[in-house]
């Protein structure tokens, strides 16, 4: 409450913004929230730290939500960049994109205008009364929030305190943080009302402050009007009494103070109520139907009664004191005013505002309302989707169904208008919501004769890898296939690739590759862009297994080639990432690296964060082959930091996937997050899931976990049908048997998957990590079953198939394997040495400390073996090799410093121990020794 041009009680929330804004303009963000219970002053210290930031010649930009259902998503955002001179709009991102990174590419390019506009004093952002913001505004919060330690920039957020809105929901991740801090705004004391009204001039005793805190709680609103009420009756000391017999209620105190105001003032104040965030003087007029001078003079007589705020918009002095204007409205009032202000809107023609417009429609009675209630939420339903508030396109959408149906519409129009539903509450994550709407759809669009419209329901939810969506969606897509006739080669086309890829999900490998092919030829007959990519899609996906990765280089230069001649740069993207992860399977690293290469051209010249994403995780994987471990975790934190701000919980997930896998590599659970395994199961429960956690378990050293989780997955090899994610799925249960010492189960593994051996780690499903050559992997199952023949077999062409592609993580890890299988079957331990000597100082050269320990202790238990299988001393053996060098007693004297005396000593030994006359037979013996 302002007092002589200060806000009373209020010093230490005045200090606490004023430390943001000057940690800001030094180039430290930081977050405000100020929050409170209506009419606690949240406002107020809004404008205190507007002034606050003036002083410091701080840029300001100011938005607030809306107590509007129609307002359109990011209506703070849009006020905020409207106060930025020479700021642009917020534009959508290329369609080709997902929903999820179109919305991260308009909330990067807020940030970078932000950041441009924060000018060398700083830049304060003001969003007011969050409690009302729609999702997409407080996902853009988060955005902005995370990246304000390296920016000038100062927010302040207000919002009132309820427990239930979503703002309520995103406080905890705004403020997780340094860079944010809540101000709880408190009732002033009776000392703050006290020294507000000594410095009132209408003469209210300042006696008075104790009764009214204990009568108003110390709620500043509350106060105001208590004591502008006071101020009618200033000598009138019972006045109080009076008011407050109960604790005052404000739609009493709005009533009285609005129903004091002459008529033509109350009628305007009643169409500001109304019009709401649209309400001005110009408008105001055209919904009472006078002049707009005579209606700037009521505007002007509710400003100085207090009802109205003034200012731009004509804003109310507080949100409450218009919800109590509009509870006050008769029915007949509202119906009247809700019409007026539709069709005042709707004759601006301002799109922006169509969901107002229908929201107005909605109060309104009559089937000429219906109707056009029912267009404008259809018009309403594309803008919100366009602006990434899923949940208010589908509010939309089912308002545009509602008013169709009191209408009566015909089956044919219900049936579109389900559709629509049904797409929306798709984007919205209500999947069973989407599925029921498909499928009354599906039925009206049958009834009405409307194939177009059956299979426009069967192409809502892409994917069926979803249980609840497992019975619907192929389903659908049958019945649409049923209807449609053969001509219509395009939508037939993806329809079939639908039911592809929902075999393909649900791992049905053979009968989804018949079905894609299928596809392609119905999309290649129609010539249609879309099909033709969709099929090429389903294709792909239903062919993600290891020999068919010939198919798989072809399907991406399809895809390639569709990109560059369609424009359409999704397409290209999908051509490159197949084919990169055919050519990391072929071991065709100079290809590989030409794929990553025009991922990153994507990335760079279409600002794609999908392809920004993908090129993060590709050089992660790179990396890995490399053997530059810092570099790939660098990168696969890039991509899932990327990941997070785009909120795609699939793309989160792959960056937990990589740590399992570097973590098997380097033998090394500390790189798994201490939250891996809850990741897990809260994941879906599909097989490649499933397998995760006994591998994860296993990695941790729990192996009686571990085995226990196996025993529920033993099944997998003989039951898995061979398709997408068979080769992930069945290679990580066979790394996981191994670790965990499951011999049966590492064999069944080896048995299904040796034929891939000559192949490096991939199989079209998406290159989450590399193992290098397969045939090392293959080796360790055989080695764990007791195949020791056909395991050394494999981890021989390991050694020289990672040597060959410079994998070197891997041909050192070939290496060791190699020489522990060696070593455990006793034989040629001179060549386990060497292998294990050239193993560690890899692992040395590539920091693995792990790897190098167990390389370091395998030699000393090769050299213990060693000394183990010969009757010679040490000191003997030392000799016996230098003899095999030809060198006489006094030289192997001289190197060993020793007597001479005492080497023709361990000669005659050495003889008499091997049963040997002559030293020539010790040359022989130690050469056969060294070759063993």
């Amino acid at each position: 409450m302002h007092a002589g041009g200060m806000l009373v009680g209020r010093a230490a929330e005045i200090d606490r913004i004023a430390r943001a804004l000057d940690d800001a303009r030094a180039g430290h963000g930081r977050l405000v929230v100020v929050a409170g219970p209506a009419g606690i002053g949240k406002s107020r210290l809004a404008d205190a730290a507007v002034e606050a930031a003036r002083e410091r010649e701080m840029v300001v930009a100011r938005g607030t939500a809306v107590d509007d259902p129609g307002a359109p998503p990011l209506w703070p955002w849009t006020g905020v960049l409207r106060d930025l001179p020479g700021a642009p709009g917020l534009a959508l991102a290329s369609a080709d994109e997902s929903d999820a990174a179109r919305r991260f590419q308009v909330f990067a390019s807020v940030e970078e205008t932000l950041a441009t506009q924060a000018s060398a004093s700083g830049l304060l952002v003001v969003l007011e009364d969050l409690h009302w913001a729609d999702g997409p505004t407080l996902w853009l919060l988060r955005h902005v929030t995370a990246s304000l330690p390296r920016h000038r920039i100062a927010v302040v957020a207000t919002a009132r305190d309820s427990g239930s809105t979503a703002f309520d929901e995103v406080v905890p991740h705004l403020v997780r943080g340094d860079a944010a801090t809540v101000v709880q705004v408190p009732p002033l004391a009776p000392e703050a009302v006290r020294a507000w009204l000594t410095h009132r001039s209408d003469g209210i005793d300042p006696e008075l402050a104790t009764a009214l805190h204990e009568r108003t709680g110390g709620v500043p609103l509350l106060v105001r009007l208590v004591v502008e009420e006071l101020a009618l009756h200033p000598t009138d000391r019972s006045a109080l009494d009076r008011l407050m017999v109960e604790r005052p209620q404000l739609r009493r105190l709005v009533a009285a103070r609005v129903a004091a105001l002459p008529a033509a003032v109350r009628e305007a104040v009643h169409a500001a109520a109304i019009l709401g965030e649209h309400g001005d003087a110009e408008r105001i007029a055209r919904v009472l139907g006078r002049p707009v001078h005579e209606t700037v003079d009521d505007l002007d007589a509710a400003v100085v009664a207090g009802v109205l705020g003034g200012g731009a918009g004509l804003g109310f002095a507080h949100a409450l004191i218009r919800d109590a204007v509009v509870a006050g409205l008769s029915l007949a009032d509202r119906d009247r005013l809700h019409r007026a202000a539709a069709e005042t809107l709707e004759a601006d023609g301002d799109l922006a505002v169509a969901g107002s417009i229908a929201r107005h429609w909605q109060q309104v009675s009559g089937r000429d309302a219906a109707a056009r209630c029912a267009a404008w939420a259809e018009i309403a339903d594309d803008r919100a989707r366009a602006g990434f508030a899923a949940d208010d396109a589908l509010g939309y959408a089912e308002l545009a169904l509602d008013r169709a149906r009191v209408l009566g519409a015909d089956d044919a129009e219900q049936a579109r208008l389900l559709v629509r539903v049904a797409e929306a509450a798709y984007l919205a994550g209500r999947l069973d919501a989407s599925l029921a709407a498909c499928e009354e759809a599906a039925d009206r669009a049958q009834a009405a004769a409307r194939p177009d419209l059956q299979a426009a329901a069967a192409l809502v939810v892409q994917g069926v890898s979803d249980p609840l969506a497992v019975g619907s969606v192929p389903r659908l897509c049958e019945r649409a296939l049923a209807a449609l006739p053969v001509t219509e080669h395009a939508t037939r086309a993806r329809l079939i690739a639908q039911l592809a890829v929902g075999l393909a999900e649900t791992e049905q490998g053979a009968p989804a590759a018949e079905v894609a092919a299928e596809a392609l030829v119905e999309a290649e007959r129609s010539g249609d862009d879309t099909a033709i990519l969709e099929a090429l899609a389903a294709r792909h996906v239903a062919v993600s297994v290891p020999d068919s990765v010939t198919e798989r280089l072809d399907l991406g230069r399809r895809a390639v080639a569709l990109g560059a001649d369609a424009q359409r740069p999704i397409a290209a993207l999908w051509g490159h990432l197949w084919r990169a992860d055919a050519a990391m399977q072929l071991g065709n690293l100079r290809e590989y690296d030409h794929e990553v290469a025009a991922i990153a051209q994507i990335a760079r010249t279409q600002r794609s964060v999908l392809a920004q994403w993908h090129l993060h995780r590709h050089r992660a994987v790179r990396a890995v082959h490399d053997g530059r471990f810092a570099t790939a975790r660098d990168e696969t934190a890039a991509a899932l930091a990327l990941a997070r701000r785009i909120g795609e919980p699939s793309m989160i997930g792959m960056a937990y996937a990589f740590d399992l896998q570097l973590a098997v590599v380097l033998d090394d659970p500390s790189v798994l997050a201490p939250d891996h395994l809850d990741v897990l199961a809260a994941a879906p429960p599909v097989p490649i899931i499933a397998v995760c956690i006994p591998l994860t378990l296993a990695v941790r050293g729990d192996l009686d976990a571990a085995r226990r989780h196996l025993a529920g997955l033993r099944h997998i090899p003989s039951t898995q049908p061979y398709g997408t994610r068979w080769f992930g799925t069945v290679f990580q249960l066979g790394v996981a048997a191994v670790l965990a010492g499951d011999a049966a189960l590492a064999g069944e593994v080896y048995d299904r998957c040796a034929r891939f051996a000559h192949y490096s780690s991939g199989d079209g499903s998406g290159a989450v990590f590399t193992w290098g050559a397969n045939a090392r992997v293959v080796g360790l199952f055989a080695a764990a079953a007791g195949r020791t023949a056909e395991a050394e077999r494999h981890l021989r062409d390991a050694v020289a198939m990672n040597d060959r592609v410079g994998a070197r993580p891997f041909a050192a890890l070939s290496r060791l394997a190699l020489a522990e299988l060696l070593t455990a079957g006793g034989s040629a331990l001179p060549e386990a040495a060497s292998l294990a000597a050239d193993a560690a100082a890899e692992f040395r050269r590539l920091d693995m400390p792990v790897r190098l320990r167990r390389a370091d202790d395998l030699a000393r238990t090769v050299a213990a073996a060693r000394r183990a299988a010969s009757p010679l001393s040490d000191r003997e053996r030392e000799v016996a090799d230098l003899v095999a060098q030809a060198l006489s007693n006094r030289e192997i004297a001289a190197r060993l410093v020793l007597s001479e005396r005492t080497v023709e000593t361990h000669v005659r030994n050495i003889l008499a121990k091997l049963g040997f006359s002559a030293r020539a037979e010790i040359v022989a013996w130690a050469l056969r020794d060294a070759a063993r």
